[in-house]
Parts: structure tokens; C-alpha cells; sequence
């Protein structure tokens, strides 16, 4: 083997282990939510969690909201819908919001704070946690419910434990 082979594949060796695959880490978080009770991640281990990270202000946000809300109800002995609001707005006024669109999912506050092993590069973005606490999809807009169910039952049928 060349010296030029090794470098190339030493290389790719090191991309390979910088960039970690997406679920390659436990993720948790607590933060305070809308009654200032913490929202811990940790809690929903052993079930499914979408984790959504949203504003006020977001327009695509909105829309998105009553389909978090559908898939919660319909889905809610596998899976937790948990609203991470990214903007630093009283707990008063995010409630007064989420009441006039009656979303009963649990709403955790940021404060626009980034989160580790959250990477946000916009808004609405939902990441699909596995019932062991791994990352194991990223979706960059807006979902619907059939959508997350259709994800839901792909990433069961490969082998990911439903509860």
C-alpha cells in the first residue's frame, strides 16, 4: 500500500469518527415547563419521543401544531410529543398560546438556549428519539401526523424497540 492509499484512508478513518452517526449518543435534557416543572427527556425513556423545537412567531410552527397535537393523542401509549419553545418569552405567555390552540403535549422552555446533540438549523425542527435515548432522525420543517407515524413504524420494522 502507498503511502498516499494510507493517508487517504487514515483520513476517512478520522471523518468517519468526527462525524458520529446520528444516534450515537444518549441525548437528555431537563427544562423548566409552563407550570415551571421540569421537562426531563430522561423521563420519557422507553418510548418514543419527538422532540420539537418551535416559536411563537414561526409560522410553518403553527401549522405544524395541530398535527403534533393528532399524532400525541393517537399515539400516546408509544410515543410523547415534547414542544421545546426556542424563544425567551414568559412561561405565561407561551401557556396563554398553547391553550388558545389546545396543545396538551408537554411544552419545555429553552429560552433560546441551543441544547447539546440538538443541532438547529432552523425552525420547526423535530428529532425522533428511540425508547433507549438515541437520536435516530432529524427532520428539518414542518411534519404531519402521518408522516411521524409512517417514521414511527419504519424505524420499529427495523429492528427498534417499541414499547
Amino acid at each position: 500500500m502507498t503511502d498516499q492509499i494510507r493517508v487517504g484512508l487514515l483520513f476517512g478513518i478520522l471523518l468517519l469518527a468526527a462525524t458520529s452517526p446520528t444516534g450515537a449518543q444518549n441525548l437528555d435534557f431537563s427544562l423548566p415547563g409552563l407550570d415551571q416543572q421540569p421537562v426531563r427527556l430522561a423521563d420519557f425513556r422507553g418510548r418514543w419521543v419527538i422532540v420539537n423545537f418551535w416559536a411563537t412567531w414561526c409560522t410553518p410552527c403553527l401549522l405544524e401544531m395541530p398535527e403534533l397535537q393528532a399524532f400525541h393523542e393517537q399515539y400516546h401509549n408509544r410515543a410523547t410529543v415534547i414542544g421545546v419553545n426556542y424563544q425567551d418569552l414568559a412561561a405565561s405567555d407561551i401557556r396563554a398560546f398553547t391553550e388558545r390552540l389546545a396543545i396538551h403535549f408537554p411544552i419545555a422552555l429553552s429560552h433560546g438556549n441551543p441544547l447539546s446533540g440538538f443541532p438547529l438549523k432552523g425552525l420547526p425542527t423535530t428529532f425522533l428519539i428511540s425508547p433507549t435515548g438515541k437520536l435516530v432522525d432529524t427532520h428539518l420543517g414542518t411534519v404531519n401526523a402521518a408522516m411521524l407515524a409512517e417514521r414511527l413504524a419504519e424505524l420499529e420494522k427495523m429492528g427498534e424497540p417499541k414499547r
